[in-house]
């Protein structure tokens, strides 16, 4: 671990350099691509053709281990039809042996270096971003009847996440290696790869307040995700700008997830339409933020059509006579955000 420790330090010192991140605005939509009961049976090639006409240029997948052991062709032609379509891959790095498992923080801490480093060693100059598991601060956050890190019992509901006492101590220091880990086995493959770390979103700073201004745990941008029951991101509660308060953290904002709490649920397609370009249009202009990614490109049918997450797409899928999931129709938010996109590069031609 000495050697590891080492890397870290030294990446840590040029992650925030400029040439690490890019100052354009990335448009971007979420899928399941190789995982989701629809997703593999409507083709990639379809999924991508989808992303191409919304006119965002990144597709953000999960990338389990034990998937990508079993079938790494598989990935392998999802990275290489992306490029013929000029979309970047953005995967979500999900290790074996993680945070979740009843091992040792050094043994986390190995098997994600070795995770990592093989994937961006594997995909060198294909793949230049990576984010680092996916809101492990839910995972970490304390909960009813443990004890908080400075004694607090904490005998109530989900804590509001704007503390570092809010994170229960061994889950946290599990997250804390794995993070580590990932992030040193990326930049010891590929030292000008991007990594993301990010929150669940709601008032989960203080999981940043841990990671960054206490551990200095390095990574070069601040994912958020945000759903619209979480409000007006600038006056949360009414008056908390916390935009303005991520900003204070010196890193690059992605929201790599975002949408309309149960997406269009109840024939609500407008109201989804209307949240997301909507959002779009406020946070494209923002300073510090450069990417919106859309949750997510399909729907989910085969969850129950009372379970939200059947409803999330931007494109609704149905069964063929064949038996097999297939693209049916765009819904409004499709169309809506694919304007607000044109807006947006109609306006950086322009300008």
């Amino acid at each position: 671990m000495k050697v590891s420790l080492l890397l870290a330090w030294l990446f840590a010192l040029g992650a925030s350099s400029p040439h690490c991140v890019s100052t354009a605005f990335h448009w971007g939509v979420n899928g399941h691509p190789n995982v989701q009961e629809g997703y593999c049976e409507v083709p990639i090639e379809t999924q991508l053709d989808l992303a191409v006409q919304l006119g965002a240029r990144w597709y953000r997948c999960d990338w389990d281990q034990a998937r990508l052991e079993r079938q790494p062709g598989v990935y392998d032609r999802l990275v290489a039809e992306a490029a013929r379509r000029g979309i970047r891959i953005l995967p979500i790095i999900l290790p074996s042996t993680s945070c979740r498992s009843e091992v040792t923080l050094e043994e986390i801490r190995a098997a994600s270096f070795e995770f990592a480093r093989g994937l961006a060693e594997h995909y060198r100059g294909k793949i230049t971003h990576w984010e680092l598991d996916n809101e492990l601060d839910g995972l970490t956050m304390v909960r009813k009847g443990e004890t908080c890190r400075d004694g607090v019992l904490w005998q109530w509901g989900d804590p509001d996440g704007d503390k570092p006492e809010h994170y229960e101590e061994t889950r946290y220091q599990k997250a804390k290696a794995e993070l580590l880990g990932l992030y040193e086995g990326v930049k010891a493959a590929a030292p000008e790869a991007v990594t993301i770390i990010d929150t669940g979103g709601w008032l989960h700073y203080g999981f940043f307040e841990r990671l960054l201004r206490e551990d200095g745990v390095p990574f070069d941008v601040l994912g958020w995700h945000w759903y619209s029951e979480m409000g007006d991101i600038t006056k949360v509660r009414g008056n908390f700008n916390l935009l303005e308060h991520l900003r204070g953290y010196g890193k690059p904002i992605w929201f790599t997830e975002i949408n309309r709490r149960e997406g269009s649920l109840g024939g609500k397609e407008q109201e989804q339409a209307d949240y997301l370009s909507g959002a779009a249009r406020q946070w494209r202009g923002s300073p510090g933020v450069e990417a919106f990614f859309v949750y997510e490109l399909l729907d989910e049918p085969y969850f129950g059509t009372e379970n939200p997450e059947s409803h999330y797409g931007l494109v609704e899928v149905v069964k063929g006579p064949d038996g097999r999931w297939r693209v049916r129709r765009k819904k409004e938010a499709f169309q809506a955000l694919r304007a607000v996109i044109a807006e947006s590069e109609d306006s950086k031609a322009s300008g």
